[in-house]
């Protein structure tokens, strides 16, 4: 068995999984919290309680990931996950639907309900960066790497909604051809996000920090034609509750598992506890620069 930490939990899969971060093995008479093996994946329960973009919640919970001519993943009790990978499917390929779709049914299984975030370590604390598909997180996130900060995670973030506690999760982020040509970066060990022409993995071991931090501030990234710069605003506590609502990793898993006040407690919970903002970006990153500085700002004490 291969064994990893991902967002607070330790994790033993039968193949390796070289986008995770890896631990020892647990000890003597002891268990991973999450279990990854191959083989058929069984349908869900009947009647569903979910069918919606390619992901089945049966009426016990168990949950399966229908990827056609890529992979299907079963997924039960926030804890076992099974993979039945179609024909010459590469390994990244598997990992781009394990560690996010998978990754954010398991975290609603849990009753944990994640963030749909960047996240970086400024100095003694976290900045976790939500935003819609193609708001900039990650191309944002990797340009404070590149000055000196470190990555907590990409797309999927585990936080404790009454301490802000953050949880690292995984040292890669997914960039365009147009990100990594921008921020200069090269290909090596790079690889393709499940055939989608023009996406990559890239790996960040080595400014990966596998340390929890409280997070410092939830910054709301939006990019918007009209803006000419770019504009950082605090969102008061009902607002920035609704935000955090909204930016809940794939939420519907949650309604279906345990019903909308859970989603709204956690972000009534965490607004309460850190500050959040919304950063209004120009949709060319002409504004790159001037945006890290304020973002900067956000963990300065």
């Amino acid at each position: 068995m291969h064994h990893y930490r991902i967002s607070g939990w330790t994790l033993s899969a039968e193949m390796p999984l070289p986008h995770l971060f890896p631990c020892s093995a647990p000890e003597a008479g002891a268990v991973a919290d999450i279990t990854v093996r191959k083989g058929p994946v069984q349908a869900p329960t009947l009647p569903l309680r979910l069918n919606r973009d390619g992901i089945q919640v049966g009426a016990d919970g168990r949950t399966v990931i229908d990827i056609p001519d890529y992979v299907r993943i079963g997924l039960a009790d926030g804890r076992d996950i099974m993979i039945d990978p179609g024909p010459g499917v590469s390994g990244p390929e598997i990992q781009t639907w394990l560690l996010g779709p998978g990754l954010g049914v398991i975290c609603h299984q849990r009753g944990v309900v994640p963030l749909h975030a960047c996240t970086i370590r400024t100095g003694n604390g976290g900045l976790a960066i939500v935003g819609n598909s193609g708001a900039g997180k990650s191309t944002t996130a990797t340009a404070l790497v590149q000055r000196g900060h470190r990555l907590l995670g990409d797309d999927v973030l585990v936080v404790d909604p009454d301490t802000g506690m953050a949880q690292p999760c995984f040292p890669m982020v997914k960039l365009w051809d147009s990100s990594r040509s921008a921020l200069e970066i090269g290909q090596e060990g790079q690889q393709p996000v499940a055939r989608r022409a023009g996406k990559w993995h890239v790996p960040m071991l080595a400014a990966f920090d596998p340390v929890p931090c409280p997070l410092s501030a939830i910054v709301h990234l939006r990019a918007d034609p009209a803006a000419q710069r770019p504009v950082l605003t605090r969102w008061p506590r009902p607002h920035a509750a609704a935000v955090l609502d909204a930016m809940t990793y794939r939420a519907y898993l949650a309604d279906a598992l345990h019903g909308r006040r859970h989603v709204l407690s956690m972000a009534a919970r965490l607004a309460a506890r850190v500050p959040v903002w919304e950063l209004v970006r120009t949709t060319d990153f002409k504004d790159l620069d001037e945006m890290l500085d304020m973002l900067e700002g956000l963990a300065s004490p």
